[in-house]
């Protein structure tokens, strides 16, 4: 996006926070939070640290149209700034190119030693009336029912690492949603591409079964046909959810048809203990004892198809309040052909209302060329402040 057209959707959405419903009351809502992060990167075979520090603002503006108009969105500006900066100065070149069909981010700079990002990750506007629901422009399209990995969520994948962007990406889209009954409801949705052949239209059916909710998704998703489905539900108690999506590409090459399923199990035990165990399929992913992981994601974007590289993969987690103000997690994920592995602890502090802390890191064990043996360690310590 062009400075220009920038600054005027900031002074668009900033006069709109003045406008008043016909009662009086403020039809516009604004509210955000302010992050500072601090990284500390430690290569898996060198002994060399290197630092990062960003500056993280967010921005969610909702405008109260009408009755049933609704229009959000949500900014993102990101500072950058630290030894990575110096050291790699194109580590953040990339961040200027938008990956949705409209161009609603902007590199402000990249110099030797700082790098400033903005970019509008929601806008959207919504029409809602009785049973019908219709969402146009950048949106986040959720059709996972799964919490680790989500098959099913072809429209805006995200990365279980990427743990400092919980409200998740979005994409440029049109979305319709009929609600059949309380508990039913149809959507198709269709996400804008440069070409039709890279585009993504599909559509799902979601119902309640037994107590379980259950869906069928199916489509056509950047040259591959798609169909899949997924659940959510329990048993004797315990959460399972799971999820999986063919995909079947247009040309016919049997070769290159992909499945990727996930399977899930959460539990909370009497004393407020949360325990979590998934277990993730890609039928195109590599099941060797070492191998070249990262040629994986060569010329592919984060999507459902690029997960995880291996074919298979586990998770654990254990997570629950030590004190009313104090919380921690630990998680892990193992690659079981290998053996190499992610360790993710991490400790939340609550210090005052809307004001928390957070210390975690992210840990890479293996042997060299196996699949998170080359990763290293990443240790965060964070503060947020929330509006």
């Amino acid at each position: 996006m062009k400075p220009s057209k920038l600054l005027l959707v900031c002074v668009l959405v900033s006069i709109a926070q003045h406008i008043q419903s016909q009662d009086g009351k403020s039809n516009m809502t604004l509210n955000g939070y302010l992050k500072y992060m601090h990284t500390t990167i430690v290569p898996a075979y060198d002994s060399t640290m290197i630092t990062d520090n960003f500056l993280h603002n967010r921005l969610n503006y909702t405008w109260y149209l009408s009755e049933n108009l609704t229009f959000k969105t949500s900014m993102r500006n990101r500072f950058f700034w630290g030894e990575l900066v110096r050291d790699i100065p194109f580590i953040y070149s990339n961040l200027g190119d938008d990956t949705g069909y409209f161009d609603l981010s902007i590199l402000w700079s990249n110099g030797t030693s700082t790098a400033l990002h903005s970019v509008f990750d929601r806008m959207n506007l919504t029409y809602q009336n009785d049973k019908l629901e219709i969402i146009a422009g950048r949106q986040r399209v959720n059709w996972g029912t799964a919490l680790i990995w989500n098959p099913n969520d072809i429209f805006n994948s995200y990365s279980f690492f990427d743990f400092d962007y919980e409200e998740r990406p979005g994409t440029d889209a049109v979305q319709f949603n009929y609600y059949t009954g309380s508990t039913s409801s149809v959507s198709m949705v269709y996400a804008l591409a440069d070409d039709l052949e890279q585009s993504t239209l599909a559509a799902k059916y979601k119902f309640n079964k037994n107590t379980y909710d259950i869906q069928f998704i199916g489509g056509y998703q950047r040259e591959f046909f798609v169909v899949g489905g997924g659940w959510a539900g329990d048993i004797k108690g315990a959460g399972f959810k799971g999820e999986g999506t063919y995909f079947i590409p247009k040309e016919d090459k049997v070769e290159e048809t992909q499945f990727v399923g996930t399977v899930e199990f959460d539990y909370t035990m009497s004393n407020g203990i949360y325990l979590q165990t998934a277990y993730l399929f890609n039928s195109r992913g590599l099941n060797v004892e070492n191998g070249n992981y990262s040629a994986f994601y060569l010329d592919r974007s984060l999507s459902v198809q690029t997960l995880s590289p291996a074919m298979h993969n586990l998770f654990f987690q254990v997570s629950g309040a030590l004190s009313p103000i104090l919380s921690a997690a630990l998680a892990s994920m193992i690659n079981p052909k290998d053996g190499s592995l992610f360790i993710g602890p991490n400790v939340s502090w609550s210090v005052v209302e809307n004001f928390d802390f957070l210390i975690a890191a992210q840990l890479f064990r293996g042997d060299r060329m196996t699949l998170y043996g080359d990763g290293g360690s990443l240790i965060f310590g964070r503060f947020k402040y929330s509006f």
